[in-house]
């Protein structure tokens, strides 16, 4: 059992590789010639992960049957495929490895250098399971920019691009232009897309590109006042940003899955999404969020403005980029009066110095050294009168996590149930 998911992981290692042609192959190899069940398709630079949350919890308020693919994941790899709210179980994981391994090792040797990725298995188990247990509606997230992305396989009900801003460059491309040409390639011949408040130079690319395709476009962009946007119990304004726009796409959709107006209600208050903003516990208040890039930042300023100035906040952080760290430390400096730095199990986890130098040096705040293998110890050190924000890389948030959530880990703790 621990065999194949240690090989799955393994294929992390191997780089990435970004095109749709392995998965074609794979899904050849699987027999799907096309998927058996509607999808709605997401891509953006941030709030793509909220916007799905929030749409499967409308359809599934609803009645509807829903199966959830997104990425990454916190703490279990079966997070990134749900059923219903209920994430993939590993007996279920397993036996869907079982089959795809030898049709990935029969890809390989058949077109070298062709084995699919680690993403690409994910996506290709997440589609195996949606067809078998027949889902009503599953709702996709891309993984990285969309035209190249595994998901973009799929032939969807309706396009979703959330937002658009630098991040990813050097794959995505140097400009606003650039990358959003590249997220607009999910958009399919005479499917609508619909795209939330882009900046103009983003929204006329993805505009021309629907045209060219015959694709309906919508766009929230072009709303006068951004007042009187849908609640929800995520938190901040960027979080009714994206509800208004889960709505938006329930009422172009409303003749094949129609929702009624107190479900999708009902649905925007039960929203169930780890690591954005989560209050973990309240005294002493421990938050949970992940912000990995300037965008994420320019939202993570206006959170921390709202936090009691009675209260020392203490900041946990890793990233895997210095450049989207920079952004990020900057942000954190202003309200911090200590941060503690960690740097997460991954190839492209800045390194502690890296992230010491990235401090401004006038911060007056203590900066101390974090591990994870002693998360005990660093718990400890936090009291009443204090507020711990875990931020940075979602890996950084999982690695954490999956201590905290083990049943012995002495910390005296009453979140083991986040997941």
């Amino acid at each position: 059992m621990k065999k194949i998911i240690d090989y799955l992981y393994s294929l992390r290692n191997q780089g990435s590789s970004y095109g749709i042609e392995r998965m074609e192959m794979l899904l050849e190899k699987l027999g799907i010639k096309s998927l058996p069940f509607p999808v709605i398709h997401v891509a953006g630079t941030n709030g793509k992960g909220s916007t799905c949350a929030m749409l499967d919890s409308i359809y599934r308020a609803n009645g509807y049957k829903v199966g959830l693919f997104s990425s990454p994941h916190l703490v279990h790899l079966g997070e990134r495929v749900r059923i219903n709210g209920k994430i993939l179980s590993e007996e279920k994981l397993i036996r869907h490895l079982r089959v795809i391994r030898p049709l990935a090792e029969e890809i390989e040797k058949e077109v070298e250098g062709m084995h699919p990725s680690f993403f690409e298995i994910i996506t290709a188990i997440a589609f195996c399971e949606f067809s078998q247990v027949k889902v009503d509606l599953a709702v996709i997230e891309t993984g990285l920019g969309g035209r190249l992305d595994s998901t973009n396989v799929v032939v969807p009900e309706i396009s979703i691009i959330t937002t658009i801003s630098l991040d990813h460059c050097h794959i995505l491309g140097n400009t606003i232009e650039e990358i959003a040409f590249e997220k607009a390639g999910i958009v399919k011949k005479g499917c609508p897309v619909v795209t939330g408040w882009l900046p103009d130079a983003a929204n006329e690319v993805i505009r021309k590109i629907a045209l060219e395709r015959g694709a309906s476009f919508y766009t929230l962009a072009k709303q006068s006042s951004q007042q009187d946007l849908p609640e929800t119990n995520l938190v901040g304004e960027h979080q009714n940003r994206n509800a208004a726009l889960a709505v938006k796409v329930t009422q172009i959709l409303k003749e094949n899955f129609p929702v009624k107006e107190e479900k999708l209600d009902s649905g925007l208050q039960t929203v169930k999404l780890e690591g954005r903003w989560q209050v973990l516990q309240d005294n002493p208040m421990i938050i949970l969020d992940a912000c990995h890039n300037k965008e994420g930042a320019t939202v993570l300023i206006k959170q921390l403005a709202q936090l009691p100035k009675n209260m020392k906040l203490v900041v946990w952080f890793g990233s895997l980029g210095e450049e989207r760290a920079k952004e990020i430390l900057s942000v954190l400096t202003q309200f911090a009066s200590e941060i503690r730095l960690f740097k997460p199990k991954q190839p492209r986890a800045c390194s502690l110095k890296a992230l010491r130098s990235l401090i401004c040096p006038i911060f007056s705040g203590k900066v101390l050294k974090g591990e994870v293998e002693k998360i005990d110890s660093h718990f400890n050190a936090i009291h009443s009168g204090q507020i711990l924000l875990i931020t940075g890389s979602i890996y950084l948030l999982g690695e954490i996590m999956e201590v905290v959530k083990k049943p012995k880990n002495n910390l005296g703790l009453s979140f083991q149930d986040l997941v």
